[in-house]
């Protein structure tokens, strides 16, 4: 009839969202509705809907897997980070305070490279580095937050003195919260993918503001 509205998509689809029933008082259609597969086959409705479930459920056992993954990776860092904070407990001088960060951070956390900057500070070590003068980490970083950086050689050598790099390598630099002076905490690694910009810098804040209490102690 001509006073009848003509029936659209937009209609179909709010008659079945307002009759969410529509399809269990009508269950034969199910079995004679045909959708396009990928393949070029038809498929029913039903079975249509199990693949998208399938599919749901397959994303889902990824992100769970994806999860289980990270949360042990935290639980190994934070049993790293809680060895680490207990040994610098007990540092009683810059010599200390250079072996327990090498030995923590290159051997437990398995990076290529570490060094903490210190200015004003009395000390030419391996892991250790006083300066007079602007410290290196300074043109790098722009605030007072932990980064992950990609950095060219010359750049990784500025860090990591003593250490010679041919390409370009990353690092994660965390500034020192110190009441006297400035200084930071370097981690480097030689693949440039190793400290990727995304990562997540809260356990290298937390050790950088505990080496800071044990510089503040030392420098008394």
């Amino acid at each position: 009839m001509s006073g009848e509205l003509p029936v659209t998509d937009a209609l179909v689809i709010d008659y079945l969202r307002e009759h969410a029933d529509f399809f269990e008082r009508h269950e034969e259609l199910l079995g004679e509705l045909r959708l396009p597969h990928a393949s070029g086959a038809a498929v029913s409705l039903v079975e249509r809907q199990l693949a998208i479930l399938r599919e749901r459920n397959s994303v889902m056992r990824r992100r769970m897997t994806e999860l289980m993954h990270t949360a042990r990776n935290n639980d190994e860092l934070f049993r790293k980070t809680r060895a680490l904070t207990l040994e610098l407990l007990n540092v009683a001088s810059w010599h200390g305070l250079n072996e327990v960060i090498a030995t923590s951070v290159l051997t437990d956390f398995g990076a290529d490279f570490v060094c903490c900057h210190l200015s004003a500070v009395p000390a030419e070590l391996d892991h250790l580095r006083g300066h007079a003068g602007p410290l290196p980490h300074e043109r790098l970083l722009r605030g007072n937050l932990a980064a992950c950086l990609t950095l060219r050689a010359d750049e990784l050598e500025s860090l990591f003195p003593g250490n010679s790099v041919e390409r370009e390598g990353s690092a994660v630099v965390a500034p020192l919260s110190l009441t006297r002076g400035r200084g930071c905490l370097a981690i480097g690694s030689r693949d440039a993918a190793g400290f990727a910009p995304d990562m997540d810098t809260l356990f290298v804040t937390y050790i950088a503001e505990v080496i800071s209490r044990v510089v503040q102690r030392l420098a008394d």
